[in-house]
């Protein structure tokens, strides 16, 4: 028998003797209130026998026919006795002689009454009652146990199969196979567990490949400014002052080149933070996007943004993760855009809409699901990869899954990308 049977048969056990323990304590409490119950019929029955035998002693039966009478009345065992033969008992005896019932017990515990009959000298006992046939009671208890078993069987089985899928998953996972996953019924009892286990998969499996991705993107991307420097520097000593000077140039352009890849990947791991909350508010998006299209066409860009005339409403956002998705959105038109880039914000029925259209290029429809994965770039030539790092729409994509939103890639027209973050109203 393996882990898990063991497993199993504890845990059955342990329910099994539960249950046995419960049952043979409730039997033990049903059967003294049957016994008190039976104690008070029989007490109910010697009443009845006692003003019985008063009336066949009224009537002048002898000893041995009103002995005969009460049994034949009753189904109880009955007996004459003199008043005398209870002397010795004392207090018994005394109350015997006021005409109250007495109850004494026989050998076998079981009770028997005792009264005067009226001012005779006799005293009649009636009992003990006969044992009840318990027959059917012995048969039905052990199959009580048998159904209450198969029950408990029926309940623990398919839990401690359900638990074997998690510890199987789980050794999986210390296999380093990222990929397992449990499969657990929908009425099972530990469903939400087993969500919360592939939940925690999914999670960490996101995470192993967002490294590997980082890993080899940082490598990658730190690569080429380092080998600039390095050019650089073996250059410098040899290079005249002009020479010197645009050298110096270079390099200041390669060390802003690794501070903004360094920015951009901070930011990048910022919001990838599980724990990270949006913090929505009412913005107004006419005012608010004229004014982010105000400050930024007054640094002078190579294209300046042109705003579509929306209607007015008011929006739930986080402003600080709106305007960074919007940066990434109207950064990447710059990089590709000929001479148009329109932004634009509204309420489009149930859902908001922040939309980015450029007269560039576009993207291929075969790619633009990659594109949104971190550090992978599209760009047709070297001036242009040297301008992003791949990370622009990946950001945007994070702050619309942040806000339950989505990014949406589309042909504009007449040609150019048109880029739209939408999330729910």
């Amino acid at each position: 028998m393996g882990r898990a049977g063991w497993l199993f048969l504890r845990a059955y056990l342990l329910v099994a003797l539960l249950v046995v323990v419960t049952g043979l304590g409730l039997e033990a409490l049903l059967l003294q209130r049957d016994q008190q119950a039976l104690q008070r019929r029989e007490a109910a029955l010697a009443q009845g026998g006692f003003a019985y035998a008063e009336t066949l002693l009224q009537d002048g039966a002898d000893r041995a026919s009103l002995q005969a009478g009460v049994e034949a009345s009753l189904a109880l065992p009955a007996a004459l006795h003199r008043l005398a033969d209870f002397s010795a008992l004392g207090e018994q005896h005394r109350l015997l002689a006021r005409g109250e019932v007495l109850q004494l017990y026989d050998t076998q515990d079981r009770p028997v009454f005792y009264r005067r009959l009226a001012d005779s000298d006799w005293v009649l006992a009636l009992g003990p009652a006969p044992a009840l046939d318990n027959d059917r009671a012995k048969l039905v208890v052990p199959l009580f146990y048998a159904l209450i078993a198969v029950a408990v069987f029926l309940w623990i089985r398919p839990m401690m199969r359900d638990l074997e899928q998690l510890r199987a998953a789980a050794q999986d996972f210390g296999r380093q196979d990222f990929r397992s996953r449990v499969a657990l019924p929908a009425g099972s009892w530990l469903a939400p567990v087993g969500e919360a286990f592939n939940s925690m998969a999914r999670r960490i499996e996101w995470l192993l490949q967002s490294h590997r991705e980082l890993t080899h993107a940082v490598s990658h991307e730190l690569r080429t400014p380092l080998a600039r420097l390095r050019f650089s520097l073996e250059m410098l000593a040899a290079a005249d002052a002009e020479a010197r000077a645009r050298r110096v140039d270079s390099m200041k352009q390669d060390i802003n080149e690794l501070n903004d890849l360094v920015e951009e990947m901070l930011g990048y791991a910022e919001l990838e933070q599980g724990n990270l909350t949006p913090c929505l508010k009412a913005l107004d998006n006419r005012q608010w996007l004229a004014r982010y299209v105000q400050h930024y066409n007054g640094r002078n860009p190579r294209i300046a943004l042109e705003l579509d005339g929306a209607a007015a409403a008011t929006i739930m956002a986080d402003e600080r993760l709106l305007t960074r998705a919007l940066d990434n959105l109207v950064g990447n038109a710059q990089r590709y855009a000929s001479a148009r880039i329109v932004v634009s914000l509204a309420r489009c029925g149930g859902e908001y809409c922040l939309r980015v259209v450029d007269d560039g290029p576009g993207i291929p429809a075969a790619q633009r699901e990659s594109v949104l994965r971190a550090y992978v770039r599209l760009a047709d030539g070297e001036e242009q990869r040297r301008q992003g790092f791949g990370l622009g729409l990946a950001i945007v994509k994070r702050i619309a899954e942040l806000h339950a939103g989505r990014v949406e890639i589309a042909d504009a027209a007449p040609g150019g990308a048109a880029i739209a973050l939408r999330w729910p109203a």
